[in-house]
């Protein structure tokens, strides 16, 4: 392994901030031959970290760390194991964490969802599609047309969204990123949701968990065509 050749690598990548799929099939090996050894991750870890940082002027602290975030996975994606972590409101906790399930996406964003009324979360589904993101949402019919309802807005941006059309609730909350981060819960994407009521969400990228909800939004999403 050569600290130049990772360099070189991971400058590539700082061209448009986002970990490319050739970008990652060349950095794997190369990271992977630290794996074991603390003084070398470190030192990578460091590197990242400075470059992240000198780039925050020029594109942006959440930009910079979502980069930084992606490297540092690869770097100790071998030791990673299944992990889960819960939020409660009121509160914002809920909030943030759905928000930064939205911004650290690349790939794709499926969404089921009883209503979403909450714009802090529908600014950060239009920054999403505006970088690229596809993103899909399945949501109530009836709650659609509530006062407040943003999914109007989403349908006006170009986020194509799918209704039930039973006199029954389409009452589901989750939501999948990349195909392998799976957010679900009681949390609906409201304000009041953060700001009254006693809620949950649990983020947890087990994936026998993610593929059943993934098959479910599928199956949901093929039923409403």
């Amino acid at each position: 392994m050569s600290l130049q050749d990772i360099e070189q690598t991971l400058e590539a990548s700082l061209e448009d901030f986002t970990i490319s799929r050739s970008e990652k099939k060349e950095l794997k090996p190369l990271l992977s031959a630290a794996k074991g050894d603390k003084t070398e991750q470190a030192k990578i870890r460091q590197m990242a970290f400075r470059m992240a940082t000198n780039a925050m002027e020029e594109v942006g602290e959440v930009t910079a760390m979502d980069w930084l975030e992606g490297i540092i996975k690869l770097l100790y994606s071998s030791e990673m194991k299944v992990k889960a972590s819960a939020y409660f409101s009121p509160g914002e906790d809920c909030l943030h964490r759905i928000r930064r399930l939205i911004g650290e996406a690349q790939r794709t964003l499926d969404i089921c969802v009883f209503t979403i009324t909450d714009n802090r979360i529908v600014r950060k589904l239009a920054e999403a599609k505006d970088r690229g993101v596809t993103i899909r949402i399945i949501s109530d019919d009836m709650k659609s047309e509530d006062l407040g309802s943003d999914m109007e807005t989403l349908e006006k941006i170009g986020i194509p969204c799918r209704y039930d059309q039973t006199m029954a609730h389409m009452h589901h909350k989750f939501a999948i990123a990349d195909d392998d981060l799976l957010l679900t819960g009681s949390y609906n994407w409201t304000r009041s949701a953060s700001t009254e009521n006693n809620e949950n969400i649990v983020v947890s990228n087990n994936s026998r968990l993610v593929k059943q909800f993934q098959h479910e939004f599928t199956r949901l999403w093929r039923h409403l065509a």
